[in-house]
């Protein structure tokens, strides 16, 4: 017999192949759909940390502010700080000095990425301010209480300039010495009081808000932001600390250089902030800034001062070679005598020294309203 030949196509393979097609494209497309996800959210994130960063930059900048440059910038000089967040954006803030007490910030933050995944890149501004006090300045010396002056002591409210500060503007004469309106001032010996008018009485005095309050600034505040704080006692020595890598700020002992040299000195922007935590007596230092005691305190001999010193305690002055150029303000919360002075002793209102002692010791604040701006 012979044997019939059928052609017999088969279906298996086909659709084993269009199967396997078919499953191959389902593959391909979840992973790119994955990948791009994967791709939209690492990019997302990358995008989050540079606007975390941008804004910590922005943040940094008023915690670890040089207050030296409160001074020494002026208008239109910028300078650059470089950051690092604990995610590895790394982060560079411009800050250019604006007139008056204004400085713009631009903060940039930059993520890196990797072959998945783009960097990202964001930059915000920001108007800052220095946050200067609104101290109340009646006199040379103002005092809650009677003043003594005797001996060879001189007190003037006229305006002048520190040599060598290199001050500008109009000068704005004061009374030499201001009490409450029931205190008294006693002179004897050879004493010069001086001033517009040389002594007056004004309620003001009588205010604690004068003493310790200072517009959006107290006393505690300004004891709070110190750059020295020692316990009462005796100190003596006080002067520049200076080395090969400039001013030393760390020693307690350096209260700046009010010394005007040529060429300048490396502790004369050096203005701190010192505060005594009880009574205290100096002897033989010099120094400049803001000083508050939180007691007594007692200028016994070649002690010389600029700038501001506010006792909540009473101010007295012994022995010779004592001076003071700036304002002496006396808030004698134990009542009695608020100020006492003999011996040589000489007191010089100075509207310079006050204002720049405020302005360099201020922190610097975001201005509020509209002080914030997303560049991109």
């Amino acid at each position: 017999m012979n044997a019939t030949m059928r052609n017999r196509t088969g279906l298996a393979l086909p659709m084993v192949l269009g199967a396997i097609t078919l499953i191959g494209t389902l593959i391909a497309g979840v992973m790119y759909l994955a990948t791009q996800d994967y791709r939209v959210g690492a990019n997302t994130l990358n995008e989050t940390r540079a606007e975390a960063a941008a804004e910590m930059g922005l943040n940094r900048l008023t915690t670890d502010w040089d207050q030296t440059k409160n001074s020494t910038m002026v208008t239109g000089d910028t300078l650059r700080k470089n950051y690092t967040d604990p995610n590895g954006a790394t982060v560079s803030v411009f800050v250019t000095r604006l007139p008056g007490p204004f400085f713009w910030a631009v903060s940039e933050a930059q993520t890196r990425g990797n072959s998945l995944q783009y960097g990202s890149r964001r930059r915000y501004g920001g108007l800052f301010r220095l946050n200067t006090p609104a101290m109340t300045i009646l006199g040379a010396v103002t005092a809650a209480g009677n003043v003594k002056v005797s001996g060879n002591v001189t007190i003037n409210g006229n305006d002048a300039y520190p040599l060598g500060w290199g001050c500008s503007g109009s000068l704005t004469n004061v009374a030499g010495a201001v009490i409450t309106p029931t205190a008294t001032v006693s002179v004897s010996g050879s004493v010069v009081v001086t001033g517009n008018p040389p002594s007056s009485t004004s309620a003001a005095a009588a205010d604690t808000n004068t003493y310790f309050n200072y517009g959006s600034t107290t006393y505690a505040s300004l004891a709070a932001m110190a750059n020295i704080t020692l316990a009462g006692g005796t100190y003596n020595g006080m002067g520049p600390v200076v080395n090969a890598s400039g001013c030393q700020k760390t020693p307690p002992m350096n209260w700046g250089d009010p010394v005007r040299h040529v060429p300048a000195a490396a502790c004369e922007t050096y203005m701190p902030i010192i505060h005594f935590t009880g009574d205290t007596k100096l002897t033989g230092g010099v120094g400049q800034g803001i000083m508050l005691v939180d007691g007594d305190l007692t200028e016994a001999g070649n002690f010389t001062f600029t700038g501001i010193i506010i006792a909540r305690g009473t101010v007295r002055a012994t022995g010779g070679g004592n001076a003071v150029t700036g304002m002496i303000m006396a808030a004698a919360v134990d009542m009695g005598d608020a100020v006492t002075l003999s011996g040589t002793t000489s007191l010089q209102y100075s509207s310079c020294a006050v204002q720049q002692v405020l302005s360099t010791t201020s922190p610097l604040v975001a201005a509020k309203g509209r002080g914030w701006v997303n560049l991109y």
